[in-house]
């Protein structure tokens, strides 16, 4: 029983001082952060990209609050939200990225868009977790939406090896294509 409540206490003390590095990074920071997490992207993106996510994030919040009322979190999310409007201004943009850049937390890439740099990265990470391999290494997206399409498809033809084959007949055509698709590409990477 003691160490269930350890646990609890533990979890929620992470999650207080993850809020204490959110609100300290502030508001503006972290939804830059957040957004360039998904891809390199110029100014007015990253403030179209904090519009959708904003949006996204306040009607879940919405949605949870009417379904079970307020709660202690969402006091702290609501304090978070406050601090950046649903669609920050450039005035207000344009200087944040300069000041990250000079941080060091993204980079302007060549094609003038802003990237996260590795430091940049680990904040994230570390506020938000992170996609994890099989043996607990840390992946980025790519490998990692890659990896699941992959388990995906193998459970797909182990579920079809199971399906007896006057079932499948009708299907040959189809099966033939795809796995000759997947054959080109397995030919099309290099060696390892």
């Amino acid at each position: 029983m003691w160490d269930e409540w350890r646990d609890k206490w533990d979890n929620w003390r992470n999650i207080h001082e993850k809020i204490d590095k959110l609100n300290k990074l502030g508001g503006l920071r972290v939804w830059i952060l957040h957004v360039l997490d998904h891809g390199p992207k110029n100014g007015v993106e990253v403030m179209d990209a904090i519009q959708e996510h904003y949006d996204i994030v306040n009607d879940m919040y919405q949605k949870r609050r009417q379904q079970f009322g307020g709660d202690h979190y969402g006091q702290h999310f609501q304090r978070t939200m406050r601090r950046v409007p649903c669609r920050p201004s450039p005035g207000s943009v344009y200087p944040m990225l300069k000041k990250m850049v000079d941080e060091g937390l993204i980079e302007k890439i060549e094609d003038g868009k802003y990237d996260l740099t590795e430091e940049g990265r680990e904040i994230i990470f570390d506020l938000f977790g992170g996609l994890r391999g099989p043996e607990g290494q840390r992946m980025d997206r790519g490998n990692f939406v890659v990896e699941n399409v992959l388990r995906e498809i193998s459970s797909y033809v182990a579920f079809m090896e199971d399906i007896r084959k006057e079932k499948l007949t009708p299907h040959k055509e189809i099966i033939g294509e795809l796995g000759e698709r997947l054959k080109k590409m397995e030919e099309s990477l290099p060696d390892e």
